[in-house]
């Protein structure tokens, strides 16, 4: 039982951005994160550690790399306090090379709270859009606090960062924008294929972005609180642009 130090080291250094891009690699944690991704992405799963405690059933583990290996050991190659019993390192080029097409793609400009991003993309996924676009200045999809935010979904929606501006112009669909103000979304028809651009926690929809949107859409407000959080409104705005497509 064990793994090597340099092992252990290695996988470390996957905590950091810059050696994730290097190694077009990274971890999940968790005996459920874990299954998911035995069940959605086999062919991208590198290697797996265990615990003696972990619950993972013995036939999943039958066709993969598996390691047992100490709590201790685990700690040091966790993100969390309180480590889950699993980890396992993910190729990152596992999802499709080609935007799925929806009647409706998700764009984030400059989303920087881990939690609302991962939640933003397990909404996503809910509503069926497997396509999200982000600003290159939008947190990592494989940082661990978006990873475990989107509860698996990171397995089934595409995140592709892209210099948003250049990317908008060139899109052939509608641009609609979340604002405080503009039109109801519990008015709003869609009426061709577009673009649903949530802005940053704090500064919003970025200047240079907001010249290029066709309709501004908000959700007007029943109560007195100043605004939504982004991943709350998102789902508010998907719910109602899907529904026709969702349900006929």
């Amino acid at each position: 039982m064990g793994a090597s130090k340099q092992l252990l080291k290695d996988i470390a250094k996957l905590k950091m951005h810059k050696f994730r891009e290097l190694e077009n690699k990274f971890i999940i944690e968790g005996d459920k994160l874990v299954t998911e991704a035995i069940n959605s992405i086999p062919k991208s799963i590198s290697q797996i550690f265990v615990t003696p405690e972990s619950k993972i059933a013995a036939k999943k583990r039958e066709f993969f790399l598996v390691v047992e290996i100490s709590a201790a050991e685990l700690k040091k190659i966790s993100t969390q306090q309180s480590p889950q019993h699993s980890l396992a390192i993910i190729e990152s080029n596992f999802l499709p090379t080609k935007e799925t097409v929806n009647k409706v793609v998700l764009a984030c400009d400059d989303i920087q709270d881990p939690g609302n991003f991962g939640t933003i993309i397990r909404t996503a996924d809910w509503f069926g859009i497997r396509s999200i676009i982000a600003s290159k200045n939008t947190v990592d999809v494989f940082n661990q606090k978006v990873i475990q935010a989107s509860m698996g979904s990171i397995f089934r929606v595409r995140v592709e960062y892209v210099d948003l501006k250049s990317w908008l112009v060139n899109s052939k669909r509608r641009i609609l924008g979340a604002f405080l103000d503009g039109c109801s979304i519990f008015d709003y028809q869609v009426e061709s294929d577009s673009v649903v651009l949530i802005g940053n926690e704090g500064k919003g929809i970025s200047p240079e972005i907001c010249k290029l949107i066709h309709d501004k859409i908000t959700i007007p407000p029943i109560g007195k609180a100043e605004s939504l959080n982004a991943a709350v409104a998102t789902g508010i705005i998907l719910a109602e642009l899907t529904k026709k497509e969702s349900h006929g």
